[in-house]
């Protein structure tokens, strides 16, 4: 399943949140594929997709950025797949 992540950084835990992403930006859970991470030009919000069978395990790997980050989760699925959804 897709998952979107955004999430908000506020400007004094910026430079942390920078710093800890440098550190740890290759670092997934297995079972887990990030698709990509984007950043705003401003640098204080950007957006995950990320792949995973397991929301928990999901919740788990970004539980370790809540002290600096404000992370919502969003389900999502391929426009190809609304179909399946909408009929």
């Amino acid at each position: 399943m897709l998952f979107l992540v955004h999430f908000d950084i506020t400007p004094e835990h910026r430079d942390a949140s920078h710093e800890r992403f440098k550190k740890v930006r290759d670092h997934v859970p297995s079972g887990m594929n990030v698709v990509g991470p984007w950043f705003s030009v401003t640098q204080l919000e950007g957006w995950v997709i990320a792949e995973a069978t397991d929301a928990i395990e999901l919740g788990k790997w970004l539980h370790d950025w809540t002290d600096l980050n404000v992370n919502h989760i969003t389900p999502v699925v391929h426009a190809e797949d609304l179909p399946k959804i909408v009929t």
